[in-house]
């Protein structure tokens, strides 16, 4: 399979995306009589292609920032966990997240607004496409599956967020009852999983796209959708009878209401046919890339560094070539001042989930020690290909060792530099511009969900919930997982694993909650840690000391986001609890 098959580059679009999504979006504004109508928008199959293109540009993103008027998220959700930190207090994660200061006024949620405008857009094609005054009966079914399969990535989005949430079968009209109530977590899951499944028995199979139709959303994408969604579902914050916080009567809107074990099954068995399926149409992990001067092996990194390979089942394209200065790019990019500790870094938390390139538990001196570079070294490969670090040089353009230590010009809080998801591509100093292409679903994951819901479906972890994660663990160059642990040992290892391969792709902040675990300190909540580092005279060698850089705070109430005031205000919805 060509690597570009499943790039998501909109190929069906002749015109920018952001001149198709203004336009398309005014089409509903514009008032009677003048020269665009919906009428017009539902005149020919290219017109709707238009509004589609505009409602993939609002409804299909991934966890990359940007920062304009439909998406004011500006920093990925990893600094928000133990996975990051981000250097400028301005920074959205810092206040509701960090500080534990999430509320009304600042719920943490800078794209709900944008969901609901999706949510319109798509029953808009649902309700109007039939009839549209055309005859193209495979064109139809092919935009109503997309219109099912974007409605439901948003409400999954809300849902993870929020539990139950309003549902939408049919637009609203200014005139009409706009007061719509929360509906109930098990009537929104409901929802999301029927959506799912009208999307993939109108989507085409990714091997059946043409080449002007490659970028489009196919059955397979919405399979990951319906595994991912159970696998939320079957999770210990929603499959309970018992709430994080009591919210009395209304309990039924952030939990299912019970513990159902059957719902891991349900999870396993969506996974497992996302796993059949790209087996069926060419989908595969990324395997055998070289680094072609150390001949070293970096198919993970080669995963984020490239993503228009055959893993990426879904990616967010919406935007045209970004340089340095801009987002999603400029947060995550060390700054070139001397000891400004700029940009997005990997906390020692998170360093220290990295297991040795042995499989073993790497040992770390919380007092300090004089042999860094040599533990840097030892650990499992995906730490070289995630993080930027001490003697190694942001990318072979600028070609210059960063010197992180206490009196070094690339001094960072953390003593670590994130360097996932920003492309090697890109330079600290001069403007290249490269295409984002933020990770939606991708194969890797739904070998950790299939691992994940069979553990927790059986007492004993079974035979395939270890060659999945093994599947893993091979391409990344690390041992096969040892066998004869319990369920909770295993656990403990398939969500390390699911920490390490998906590190920077908007994972850790909702897989934390979904399992709450939240509150364990150095989580969400706590001392986090950075390394301060000093290099040892004559030698290669750096000393170095652990410190807490932050002491964060996590309450139980943050394990759903609040709805704003300005939506309470108007008298319609219940809040979630402790709000």
């Amino acid at each position: 399979m060509k690597k570009l098959t499943y790039k998501i580059a909109f190929l069906f679009l002749a015109i920018s995306l952001s001149t198709v999504y203004w336009s398309c979006d005014a089409y509903l504004e514009k008032a009677p009589g003048v020269d665009v109508t919906e009428d017009t928008i539902f005149s020919s199959a290219v017109q709707v292609d238009y509004f589609v293109a505009g409602t993939y540009f609002v409804g299909v993103k991934s966890d990359f920032p940007y920062w304009d008027s439909w998406d004011m998220s500006d920093i990925g959700s990893g600094a928000a966990t133990d996975e990051a930190e981000v250097a400028q207090g301005w920074y959205w994660c810092q206040a509701p997240w960090n500080s534990g200061a999430m509320s009304r006024s600042n719920t943490g949620d800078l794209r709900f607004n944008t969901h609901w405008v999706a949510i319109r857009r798509c029953n808009t094609l649902l309700e109007r496409i039939d009839d549209a005054p055309f005859d193209d009966p495979d064109f139809k079914k092919r935009v109503k599956g997309e219109a099912y399969l974007i409605r439901a990535l948003n409400y999954f989005e809300l849902f993870r967020k929020y539990g139950g949430v309003p549902i939408l079968r049919e637009r609203l009209d200014i005139g009409g009852d706009l007061k719509v109530p929360r509906s109930t977590a098990k009537e929104v899951l409901k929802f999301i999983l029927d959506d799912c499944e009208e999307a993939i028995t109108r989507l085409p199979k990714p091997n059946e796209l043409t080449t002007a139709q490659r970028g489009r959303l196919t059955n397979v994408a919405a399979m990951c959708l319906k595994s991912r969604t159970l696998l939320y579902a079957a999770s210990p914050t929603f499959n309970t009878a018992k709430p994080y916080l009591d919210n009395g009567s209304n309990n039924d809107l952030i939990i299912l209401g019970d513990y159902d074990r059957e719902r891991w099954k349900l999870a396993a068995d969506a996974a497992k046919d996302v796993l059949d399926e790209a087996a069926r149409t060419g989908i595969q992990l990324v395997r055998n890339q070289k680094d072609p001067n150390t001949g070293e092996d970096v198919s993970y990194q080669y995963v984020w560094d490239n993503p228009d390979n055959e893993e990426v089942i879904l990616a967010d394209q919406r935007k045209g070539l970004v340089g340095t200065g801009h987002f999603p790019w400029n947060g995550h990019i060390p700054s070139t001042v001397g000891g400004s500790g700029g940009g997005l870094q990997m906390t020692f938390n998170f360093v220290m989930k990295y297991e040795k390139k042995d499989g073993t538990p790497q040992t770390w001196n919380m007092e300090g020690g004089d042999d860094l570079m040599a533990k840097f070294e030892e650990l499992d490969p995906r730490f070289r290909q995630t993080a930027t670090y001490q003697g190694r040089p942001w990318n072979s353009t600028d070609n210059l060792s960063m010197d992180m230590s206490e009196t070094g010009a690339d001094k960072c809080i953390t003593g670590v530099y994130m360097h996932k998801p920003v492309p090697y591509m890109i330079s600290r100093r001069d403007n290249i511009r490269v295409y984002p292409k933020g990770c939606i679903f991708r194969l890797a994951e739904f070998y950790l969900n299939y691992a994940e819901a069979l553990n927790e479906y059986y007492d004993t972890p079974p035979t395939e919930a270890y060659d999945a994660v093994d599947e893993i663990r091979d391409r990344a160059g690390m041992p096969p997982l040892p066998r004869g642990l319990s369920q909770a040992e295993f656990r403990e290892k398939v969500r390390n694993e699911r920490a390490i391969e998906l590190c920077m792709e908007g994972h850790r902040l909702y897989d934390t909650r979904r399992w709450e675990i939240c509150e364990e300190d150095g989580v969400m909540r706590g001392d986090m840690y950075g390394l301060k580092i000093y290099k040892i005279d004559g030698s290669n060698e750096c000393r170095y000391e652990p410190y807490v850089f932050e002491v964060r705070t996590f309450t139980k109430k943050m394990y759903r986001h609040p709805f704003s005031t300005g939506e309470m205000d108007k008298g319609y919805l219940v809040q979630n609890p402790g709000y």
